[in-house]
């Protein structure tokens, strides 16, 4: 027994009311009787692959290490303006001790347990912020792979620590940094470099002129102290733009970017 399919039924429409069947995959035609069935439009399209299978793509640096670094600063700033502040006080101590006067030395305590506060937070300050600057020197390797920087990664450590180097390597690197992730060319960050070493010159004198024997010298310290003071404290406020530039343009440069599509290995459950 043989079935016919009723003469007023076109062949290329099927019966009224079947739905239309789906595309068969692989690219070919629908069979004969059966409509064709167009590919679903998507408006917008996908966007473009941002990262390479199995490549995480970047992210920005905690924005924890930035605001630690910002803090320490500060108190750094902060302490050197209040050494200088008692720096006068211990001049003149420290000159009526010369002359026989029986003073408190309790000005020359607090001068003493400054300077040690200092050195304390000047270590922790370099500790953090060189972290910072690692993982933001990696960043922007990764998001500007052909930028160039006029220093190796290693250079982000030791060029704080090894001697006459230091007086420009960091700088290059921090430049470097800023430049690559922001993806501009101009005026570098010259400034908070300048007054970075104006600090570190003067703080090097007060302490050559404590350690004279020479008690005419010593009236030399609150000047050398209030150049350390400035300096640090313009060195500061140039850090604090350096790293919301630095992180806001990390920011900027993973906007829209989707999460890596997450795919067990062969053999793994």
């Amino acid at each position: 027994m043989s079935y016919q399919q009723p003469a007023d039924v076109p062949p290329s429409q099927g019966y009224q009311g079947m739905p239309p069947a789906p595309r068969p995959p692989g690219g070919y035609p629908p069979p004969p009787g059966f409509p064709a069935h167009p590919a679903p439009q998507y408006s917008g399209g996908y966007p473009p692959p941002t990262a390479a299978w199995g490549q995480v793509p970047p992210r920005p640096v905690a924005s924890g290490l930035g605001t630690a670094s910002l803090v320490l600063a500060a108190l750094v700033a902060l302490v050197v303006v209040v050494q200088f502040l008692v720096s006068v006080p211990a001049v003149s101590t420290l000159q009526a001790l010369v002359a026989g006067e029986q003073v408190s030395t309790g000005v020359l305590d607090a001068y003493d347990n400054l300077s040690t506060l200092v050195v304390v937070l000047e270590i922790a300050a370099a500790v953090v912020t060189i972290v910072w600057l690692w993982k933001s020197r990696t960043f922007a390797e990764t998001v500007s792979p052909g930028w160039p920087h006029a220093r190796s990664r290693v250079w982000v450590w030791l060029g704080w620590f090894v001697p006459v180097v230091a007086f420009w390597f960091p700088y290059q690197v921090v430049r470097d940094v800023r430049a690559a992730t922001l993806r501009v060319q101009g005026q570098g960050p010259g400034g908070w470099w300048a007054a970075w070493l104006a600090f570190g010159f003067a703080t090097n004198a007060s302490a050559r002129l404590l350690g004279s024997d020479n008690p005419d010298v010593w009236v030399a310290l609150p000047v050398f102290d209030g150049v350390a003071a400035a300096a640090v404290v313009v060195a500061a406020l140039l850090w604090a733009k350096i790293v919301r530039e630095v992180s806001a343009g990390q920011r900027a440069a993973t906007d829209g970017v989707p999460a890596p599509l997450q795919v067990p290995a062969p053999g793994w459950s």
